[in-house]
């Protein structure tokens, strides 16, 4: 899809739903054209699109791997291997070591309770069930060995939505509704709940 396509698309979402808000009066009172709030969205809204989509409708891209992007660290006398993001990276899409039972695609956070329990010998992950740990610009890998080597690392990255939004087909519609509803939550419109919940039934026809 080209940019403008996806701005026209998101108008005519808009244009569905405004003229029966009053909420809007100064949306449409053209103190600031439309086109330009969409286009303040369309980025973040491509990104959140992203997060919050199935997996199988992201294209994943390989983590580099290398001495510097790729280490262990001795942490209370258990080795994490430490994972640097790339700059583009939105989130995970498939990480397996070489030993693991399972890939992981859904990374936990510190504020997990999980987390304090790979600390704890008895409760940390295990080849079974592995453990990764999202902390900001790094990926935290519990269950690790020094002498295995990762098999599957993949990431879903951010598409750059400057020119042509290279996006699958089945994301453009939710998109439009989000960026619809991100401009129409600026103006505390009604109509946003209206959008997000056509953004839900959309990615709930694709789980």
């Amino acid at each position: 899809m080209t940019r403008q396509q996806i701005i026209d698309r998101v108008k005519v979402k808009m244009e569905e739903v405004t003229p029966f808000d009053d909420g809007l009066a100064i949306l449409l009172s053209e103190v600031k054209p439309m086109v330009s709030y969409i286009e303040e969205y369309i980025q973040s809204s491509c990104d959140q699109i992203l997060m919050i989509c199935p997996l199988h409708l992201t294209t994943p891209t390989t983590i580099p791997l290398s001495d510097v992007l790729f280490k262990s660290v001795l942490d209370n006398k258990r080795q994490v291997g430490t994972l640097t993001l790339p700059d583009d990276f939105i989130r995970l899409h498939t990480f397996k070591m070489k030993g693991w039972e399972r890939p992981v695609h859904f990374p936990i956070n510190t504020e997990n309770p999980q987390y304090k329990e790979q600390f704890n010998t008895w409760g940390r992950g295990g080849n079974a069930k592995p453990i990764i740990v999202r902390n900001s610009d790094t990926l935290s890998i519990y269950t690790f060995d020094v002498d295995s080597k990762p098999e599957i690392h993949l990431f879903v990255k951010r598409i750059d939505t400057s020119g042509n939004i290279e996006i699958n087909e089945k994301l453009v519609e939710p998109l439009c509704s989000l960026i619809a509803a991100n401009v129409l939550g600026v103006f505390g419109s009604s109509q946003q709940k209206v959008m997000m919940q056509e953004v839900e039934n959309s990615l709930k026809t694709e789980q």
